[in-house]
Protein backbone atom coordinates (compact mmCIF):
# COMPACT_ATOMS: atom_id res chain seq x y z
CA UNK A 1 0.00 0.00 0.00
CA UNK A 2 1.15 3.50 -0.61
CA UNK A 3 1.62 5.99 2.17
CA UNK A 4 -1.40 8.10 1.13
CA UNK A 5 -3.73 5.09 1.46
CA UNK A 6 -2.42 4.33 4.94
CA UNK A 7 -2.73 7.99 5.93
CA UNK A 8 -6.28 8.10 4.57
CA UNK A 9 -7.15 5.01 6.66
CA UNK A 10 -5.63 6.62 9.75
CA UNK A 11 -7.59 9.82 9.23
CA UNK A 12 -10.80 7.82 8.68
CA UNK A 13 -10.29 5.88 11.92
CA UNK A 14 -9.49 9.05 13.86
CA UNK A 15 -12.62 10.77 12.46
CA UNK A 16 -14.81 7.79 13.38
CA UNK A 17 -13.24 7.74 16.85
CA UNK A 18 -14.02 11.44 17.34
CA UNK A 19 -17.63 10.81 16.31
CA UNK A 20 -18.08 7.85 18.68
CA UNK A 21 -18.85 9.78 21.92
CA UNK A 22 -21.38 12.23 20.43
CA UNK A 23 -23.14 9.42 18.60
CA UNK A 24 -23.21 7.33 21.79
CA UNK A 25 -24.75 10.29 23.60
CA UNK A 26 -27.49 10.35 20.97
CA UNK A 27 -28.15 6.66 21.59
CA UNK A 28 -26.62 5.70 18.26
CA UNK A 29 -23.96 3.00 17.79
CA UNK A 30 -20.96 5.34 17.75
CA UNK A 31 -18.58 2.88 19.38
CA UNK A 32 -19.55 0.21 16.88
CA UNK A 33 -19.04 2.62 13.99
CA UNK A 34 -15.54 3.49 15.19
CA UNK A 35 -14.70 -0.16 15.76
CA UNK A 36 -16.08 -1.09 12.31
CA UNK A 37 -14.06 1.63 10.58
CA UNK A 38 -10.93 0.49 12.47
CA UNK A 39 -11.54 -3.11 11.43
CA UNK A 40 -12.12 -2.11 7.81
CA UNK A 41 -8.96 0.03 7.80
CA UNK A 42 -6.98 -2.86 9.27
CA UNK A 43 -8.38 -5.22 6.65
CA UNK A 44 -7.92 -3.00 3.59
CA UNK A 45 -4.47 -1.62 4.27
CA UNK A 46 -1.29 -3.62 4.13
CA UNK A 47 0.04 -1.77 7.15
CA UNK A 48 -0.67 -3.24 10.55
CA UNK A 49 -2.53 -0.34 12.14
CA UNK A 50 -3.69 -2.03 15.35
CA UNK A 51 -2.47 -4.75 17.66
CA UNK A 52 -4.72 -7.67 18.46
CA UNK A 53 -4.90 -6.43 22.06
CA UNK A 54 -6.18 -3.05 20.89
CA UNK A 55 -8.93 -4.55 18.75
CA UNK A 56 -10.02 -7.01 21.43
CA UNK A 57 -9.82 -4.34 24.14
CA UNK A 58 -11.97 -1.95 22.12
CA UNK A 59 -14.47 -4.72 21.38
CA UNK A 60 -14.72 -5.46 25.11
CA UNK A 61 -15.20 -1.75 25.86
CA UNK A 62 -17.99 -1.46 23.28
CA UNK A 63 -19.76 -4.47 24.79
CA UNK A 64 -19.36 -3.10 28.33
CA UNK A 65 -20.74 0.27 27.24
CA UNK A 66 -23.86 -1.33 25.81
CA UNK A 67 -24.39 -3.53 28.86
CA UNK A 68 -23.87 -0.58 31.20
CA UNK A 69 -26.37 1.62 29.39
CA UNK A 70 -28.87 -1.19 28.92
CA UNK A 71 -29.01 -2.28 32.57
CA UNK A 72 -28.31 0.82 34.69
CA UNK A 73 -31.93 1.98 35.03
CA UNK A 74 -33.17 -1.49 35.84
CA UNK A 75 -30.47 -2.02 38.47
CA UNK A 76 -31.21 1.32 40.16
CA UNK A 77 -34.93 0.56 40.17
CA UNK A 78 -34.26 -2.85 41.73
CA UNK A 79 -32.11 -1.25 44.44
CA UNK A 80 -35.00 1.09 45.22
CA UNK A 81 -37.29 -1.90 45.73
CA UNK A 82 -38.75 -2.48 42.29
CA UNK A 83 -40.11 -5.86 41.38
CA UNK A 84 -39.89 -7.49 38.01
CA UNK A 85 -42.51 -5.16 36.54
CA UNK A 86 -40.70 -2.01 37.63
CA UNK A 87 -37.34 -3.29 36.44
CA UNK A 88 -38.68 -4.17 33.01
CA UNK A 89 -40.51 -0.85 32.88
CA UNK A 90 -37.31 1.02 33.70
CA UNK A 91 -35.46 -0.79 30.96
CA UNK A 92 -38.08 -0.48 28.21
CA UNK A 93 -39.32 2.94 29.24
CA UNK A 94 -35.80 4.33 29.27
CA UNK A 95 -35.06 3.01 25.81
CA UNK A 96 -38.39 4.13 24.40
CA UNK A 97 -38.19 7.57 25.98
CA UNK A 98 -34.65 8.07 24.68
CA UNK A 99 -35.72 7.17 21.15
CA UNK A 100 -38.74 9.47 21.22
CA UNK A 101 -36.72 12.25 22.86
CA UNK A 102 -34.02 11.96 20.21
CA UNK A 103 -36.53 12.80 17.49
CA UNK A 104 -37.86 15.80 19.39
CA UNK A 105 -34.57 17.39 20.48
CA UNK A 106 -31.35 15.48 19.80
CA UNK A 107 -29.00 14.95 22.78
CA UNK A 108 -31.05 16.86 25.37
CA UNK A 109 -34.22 15.07 24.31
CA UNK A 110 -32.40 11.75 24.43
CA UNK A 111 -31.34 12.30 28.01
CA UNK A 112 -34.59 13.82 29.25
CA UNK A 113 -36.77 11.40 27.27
CA UNK A 114 -34.86 8.41 28.60
CA UNK A 115 -35.23 9.62 32.18
CA UNK A 116 -38.92 10.42 31.81
CA UNK A 117 -39.57 7.12 30.04
CA UNK A 118 -37.81 5.10 32.75
CA UNK A 119 -39.62 7.00 35.51
CA UNK A 120 -43.05 6.78 33.92
CA UNK A 121 -42.91 3.14 32.84
CA UNK A 122 -41.43 1.78 36.06
CA UNK A 123 -43.73 3.83 38.30
CA UNK A 124 -46.78 2.93 36.21
CA UNK A 125 -46.01 -0.80 36.24
CA UNK A 126 -45.19 -0.80 39.95
CA UNK A 127 -48.47 1.02 40.64
CA UNK A 128 -50.35 -1.50 38.48
CA UNK A 129 -48.72 -4.22 40.54
CA UNK A 130 -50.32 -2.83 43.69
CA UNK A 131 -47.62 -0.56 45.13
CA UNK A 132 -48.67 2.65 46.83
CA UNK A 133 -48.21 5.77 44.69
CA UNK A 134 -45.38 7.11 46.84
CA UNK A 135 -43.39 3.88 46.56
CA UNK A 136 -44.01 3.64 42.83
CA UNK A 137 -42.79 7.21 42.29
CA UNK A 138 -39.69 6.59 44.44
CA UNK A 139 -38.87 3.56 42.28
CA UNK A 140 -39.54 5.60 39.13
CA UNK A 141 -37.16 8.34 40.28
CA UNK A 142 -34.47 5.73 40.93
CA UNK A 143 -35.04 4.31 37.44
CA UNK A 144 -34.69 7.80 35.93
CA UNK A 145 -31.45 8.36 37.83
CA UNK A 146 -30.21 4.99 36.63
CA UNK A 147 -31.01 5.93 33.05
CA UNK A 148 -28.86 9.06 33.38
CA UNK A 149 -26.06 7.03 34.99
CA UNK A 150 -26.28 4.57 32.10
CA UNK A 151 -25.95 7.25 29.45
CA UNK A 152 -23.11 9.01 31.25
CA UNK A 153 -21.29 5.72 31.82
CA UNK A 154 -21.61 4.74 28.18
CA UNK A 155 -20.37 8.20 27.15
CA UNK A 156 -17.30 7.81 29.35
CA UNK A 157 -16.58 4.36 27.93
CA UNK A 158 -17.01 5.74 24.40
CA UNK A 159 -14.46 8.46 25.19
CA UNK A 160 -11.94 5.86 26.36
CA UNK A 161 -12.53 3.74 23.27
CA UNK A 162 -12.21 6.79 21.01
CA UNK A 163 -8.95 7.89 22.61
CA UNK A 164 -7.54 4.37 22.46
CA UNK A 165 -8.30 3.99 18.75
CA UNK A 166 -7.20 7.51 17.82
CA UNK A 167 -3.87 7.11 19.61
CA UNK A 168 -3.29 3.54 18.45
CA UNK A 169 -3.92 4.28 14.79
CA UNK A 170 -1.09 6.82 14.69
CA UNK A 171 1.30 4.98 17.03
Amino acid sequence: MTLPTELLAQIGVAAAAVLAPPLALLGLPGMWLALGVAGAAEYWTEARLFSTQTMIGCLVLACLGEIWEFTASSVRARRAGAGRRGSIGALLGGMGGAIVGSFIVPVIGTLIGGGIGALAASAFLERRGGRPLGDALRIGKAAAAGQMIGVIGKLMIACVLAAWLAIAVFA
